[in-house]
């Protein structure tokens, strides 16, 4: 028995009593979502009874997503526009033929709702999910340049998150980018495409130069030594407490209509440009300094972006950006008449470029006034540089909404120099920067990743120590498992919540196990593979197997099971995490109604829980949890032996 050509897949169909072939829809993907094959059916009945378009037809079907109010629904306005829902229901309730793929249609409002049938889910969900295993939910036709054309190879994505600055510490807001930008990257691994993870790191400009200054004045090489990270941290923010008050001076200078170039020439402000200056015009004791911090920042947040399963394939950053790129570049704007000079500065007045509607982009800067670069600057010329690299088809930063003139001036300058194609293919993924990692962790006292990390594992170790049984099914004294558990419960946390949400970082509430945390998906996974470890898994199952299936609980897991392969594309296209997690904490949750009864399964169950537990890592890996427990399938012990659960004969 196999589902894995659609030869195959209607030889199965043909077995549960449906007419093959399967209806043809074009945005039907029948080997990838089994959904998709029940609407095909749906649609093609609808078309033989209402007059109209046949994309039409298909498209009126949506999934519900809560299988208690049917798998699929048919939006009656949408399948016959300017119809009336409560005759055109009725009248397709009346003519609508059997199917043993679905019981026949219910209304609901303008809806006509459709609930898949008890016997045939099974008998054609097991073998889908258990010939596709690692694969169920994925397409990785999505990643090729050319489906038609599989050798032209897959399409490039490069993505650019984390980017903390090597000056200061670890924020919140670096945390969710790492957190974000990793699952978009696996997400779009598993789809086929060829991912190149970026961190671009803020190692140059003023934040050199206020480090470098107050290392000059402060630094110890003493204190370096028994902990280099403090030691930066401590001097950066000793310097720029006296820097504060100095740009605020500044500013009040330009407010009142005066020019602070004097004021910045002296004082801190000097002191500050002056390293700088120095860095950028290759001094070999500045960039010795730069290099050294540098150099310790990557090996120190390399150790710690492992705890949390991110790799990157690059450390770049502003320093790595090309002088002759950048030079490059302002040749392109001056070309154009795009640029202007402006009181020993360089800038681009955007709202002489204004188009309809858009609001004023304002002015934007490209060389201070001291002849340095600024971040724009070499954020255009880094673009570049990663396209003659990469050839990349699509590039996303994932960054905080705090950066809401930046990127759109990135596109919008891009545009101006004649680089459309290379704007159209850029992305800002952005997300709420404010989840009030701040107000918890102390953020501006010296709170780096490794503080962070090691708070949420010690809150986790407790938590297990409350909660013996499942600290025990977990990997009790296994460090292994600890950390893979304890670094679930903050990658739950913040992949549960929407991009745009200001949600609370809440480390008491993501170290518990209430449902929907990380530590209760880790459990649920675990206990699964503990239930499954004495048996094997088998699809030659007979009538009587089948119904300890089909009863309501087993049925409505399995209608979970079943849109998984939809969860996940709509978060491919939505770029959202929060989607997946709400669905595996659904899984877990209706599994829990399926184990209530303390009976040893029967091999049709044993597929189900197969099947959930094919479904849940498959969800943890696109999130980039990996599933701690001390059991493999199939009895290979990953340490020591776990008391099995209790099954009774």
């Amino acid at each position: 028995m196999t589902t894995l050509t659609i030869t195959d897949l209607e030889a199965l169909l043909a077995r549960l009593g449906l007419k093959v072939p399967i209806p043809s829809f074009e945005a039907a993907d029948v080997l990838n979502k089994p959904l998709d094959i029940s609407r095909c059916y749906v649609a093609a009945i609808l078309c033989s009874l209402v007059d109209g378009d046949p994309k039409k037809a298909y498209t009126s079907i949506l999934s519900p997503g809560d299988p208690f109010n049917g798998d699929l629904a048919v939006v009656l306005p949408k399948l016959k526009p300017g119809s009336k829902a409560e005759v055109l229901g009725p009248d397709l309730m009346t003519r609508f033929p059997e199917c043993s793929l679905f019981n026949l249609p219910f209304a609901d409002g303008v809806q006509l709702r459709i609930m898949l049938n008890s016997q045939a889910l099974p008998r054609l969900l097991f073998p889908y999910i258990q010939e596709r295993k690692e694969t169920y939910g994925l397409d990785v036709a999505l990643g090729l340049r050319d489906v038609a054309a599989p050798d032209l190879g897959k399409k490039k994505l490069v993505v650019d998150f984390s980017s903390p600055n090597i000056t200061s510490e670890f924020q919140g807001k670096h945390l969710r980018s790492t957190i974000i930008g990793s699952f978009i990257s696996n997400l779009h691994e598993s789809m086929g495409w060829d991912v190149s993870k970026i961190n671009y790191l803020g190692d140059w400009g003023m934040p050199i130069g206020l480090l470098g200054a107050g290392w000059e004045r402060y630094g110890s090489e003493e204190q370096f030594a028994a902990d280099p990270i403090a030691h930066l941290l401590e001097v950066y923010h000793k310097f720029n407490e006296e820097f504060i008050p100095a740009q605020q001076e500044s500013k009040r200078i330009r407010d009142g209509g005066g020019d602070p170039a004097e004021f910045e020439s002296r004082g801190v402000f000097a002191e500050r440009n002056t390293f700088f200056k120095r860095v950028e015009d290759g001094e070999e004791k500045a960039m010795g300094f730069w290099k050294r911090v540098r150099d310790l920042n990557i090996e120190n947040y390399t150790k710690l972006y492992a705890r949390l399963n991110v790799t990157f394939d690059e450390y770049s950053g502003e320093s790595q950006v090309s002088p002759a790129t950048m030079t490059e570049v302002e040749e392109i704007l001056k070309s154009k008449q795009l640029c202007e000079h402006n009181d020993g500065g360089w800038l681009i007045d955007l709202n002489k470029h204004r188009e309809p509607n858009e609001p004023k982009p304002g002015v934007a800067i490209i060389r201070n006034r001291t002849g340095t670069t600024t971040y724009l600057l070499r954020e255009l010329a880094a673009v570049l540089e990663r396209d003659r690299k990469y050839k990349f088809d699509k590039m996303i930063y994932v960054v905080d909404d705090q950066h809401t003139t930046h990127f759109p001036r990135v596109f919008k300058i891009l545009k101006l120099m004649g680089m459309e194609d290379l704007s159209s293919r850029l992305q800002w993924v952005q997300f709420n920067e404010c989840s009030q990692m701040s107000r918890q962790l102390g953020e501006g006292e010296g709170h780096m990743l490794g503080d962070i990390l090691d708070q949420y594992q010690t809150a986790m170790e407790e938590s297990l120590k409350e909660n013996p049984e499942k600290s025990a099914l977990l990997g009790d004294t296994d460090k292994e498992a600890l950390d893979a558990i304890g670094t679930t419960a903050l990658l739950a946390q913040e992949l549960t919540a929407k991009r745009a949400i200001n949600h609370a970082f809440d480390i008491s509430q993501m170290t518990s196990f209430v449902e929907g945390t990380g530590p209760d998906l880790q459990y649920w996974y675990a206990k699964l593979c503990s239930i499954l470890d004495p048996y094997s898994t088998t699809l030659d199952l007979t009538d009587e197997d089948y119904s300890s299936v089909e009863r309501d609980k087993q049925s409505n897991l399995l209608r979970y099971l079943i849109q998984y392969p939809d969860i996940i594309r709509t978060a491919y296209t939505s770029l959202e995490s929060a989607g997946v997690m709400a669905y595996l904490s659904t899984v877990t949750a209706q599994l829990s109604a399926c184990l209530g009864e303390e009976t040893a399964p029967t091999p049709a169950q044993v597929m189900l829980y197969e099947a959930t537990r094919i479904v849940l890592e498959n969800g943890m890996k696109v999130l980039g949890i990996t599933p701690a427990t001390k059991l493999k399938v199939n009895g290979t012990h990953l340490a020591h032996e776990v008391e099995k659960i209790n099954l009774a004969d």
